[in-house]
């Protein structure tokens, strides 16, 4: 058989055309099977929407074991609105014990025992140290060494201060009265601790004799019923005053609030797995949170632990790829 150039034309064309659209097909797949690989991965969404645009995060017992989420039921509380007065704790020199050398000798302590230092706390059991042969030293009462005189072995002069020693077990406080609060001082209050939240319970000692330095206005002197790290005279300190009528609510954690939007949120449960972010009021400040009323009543649990994982989960429902829904 003569193979002729028209011969080569009719069988070559037609197994060109059909590499080239195996080519292209092949050129295609590879080009679906890359987009598919650069596609990004959207999880699905674990938010929706339920009434007047509430958003509610549902998660699945999985999910809840990842993020240690953990809720507590809300406790009822009854206050009034507060009175927030600005006071300091002040010096008391009836509670400050001074050791003197009742004579001129060397200071000497007992055996196995220790001379305190200056900041440390010192019983008044037993003997502190003896002077010489003159009757041995102890302490009218329990406190803190506020100044050290002398150490021991060293001969001391008679009269000559060798410790000082301050009870600082209940601090007495100076409130200035409010020109706005007509009613007298009540019998006890509550005291907050500057920069703490804190509460230890007072009661009131009687008038200052002298006003208040600063307002000029009359003071009265309140007894804490227990110390708090850094009481100390000149320390500044709230005193809390409930005024008005009682109103009802519901203490929120402060571990169950989260931050955004530069207010406060907590999340409550709305059934099984799903939650509900709702705003915390915070001008009703408790110790250890915060009473709030309506909507929150007795009974409603929130999330007090994996709250900002929840906020987490609703932000990125509100995100597409590469764009805001909305936009």
């Amino acid at each position: 058989m003569r193979i002729t150039p028209r011969l080569i034309t009719w069988v070559g064309v037609p197994i060109v055309i059909l590499v080239l659209v195996s080519l292209y097909g092949a050129h295609r797949v590879e080009m679906a099977k890359e987009a598919a690989r650069e596609a990004p991965v959207v999880a699905p969404s674990r938010v929706r929407l339920i009434g007047t645009n509430q958003a509610v995060v549902t998660l699945d017992s999985s999910d809840l074991r990842r993020i240690g989420l953990e809720t507590a039921p809300v406790q009822r509380s009854t206050t009034g609105a507060e009175e927030s007065i600005a006071g300091e704790v002040v010096p008391e020199p009836d509670r400050v014990a001074v050791l003197r050398a009742p004579v001129a000798g060397r200071l000497s302590l007992p055996q196995d025992a220790t001379w305190p230092r200056f900041g440390e706390h010192v019983s008044a059991k037993g003997q502190l140290a003896q002077v010489s042969d003159a009757r041995p030293l102890s302490l009218p009462f329990d406190g803190t060494v506020t100044r050290v005189g002398a150490q021991p072995g060293e001969v001391v002069e008679a009269g000559q201060v060798l410790l000082e020693v301050t009870d600082y077990s209940r601090p007495m406080v100076r409130l200035p009265w409010p020109g706005t609060l007509r009613e007298q001082p009540p019998a006890s209050l509550e005291l907050q601790p500057a920069g703490s939240d804190e509460r230890v319970e007072a009661r009131l000692v009687g008038a200052a004799a002298e006003a208040d330095p600063i307002t000029r206005r009359p003071a009265f002197l309140y007894r804490a019923h227990h110390s708090w790290a850094g009481a100390r005279p000149g320390t500044p300190v709230v005193g809390l005053l409930t005024t008005g009528a009682p109103r009802a609510g519901v203490v929120i954690p402060d571990r169950a609030v989260v931050q955004w939007e530069g207010l406060t949120w907590t999340y409550l449960q709305r059934g099984a797995g799903r939650f509900a972010r709702a705003p915390v009021p915070t001008d009703r400040p408790t110790a250890g949170g915060w009473i709030v009323g309506a909507p929150f009543v007795p009974g409603d649990t929130v999330v007090v632990t994996g709250a900002e994982q929840l906020l987490s989960e609703e932000f990125r429902a509100r995100v597409t790829v590469g764009e805001e829904v909305g936009e």
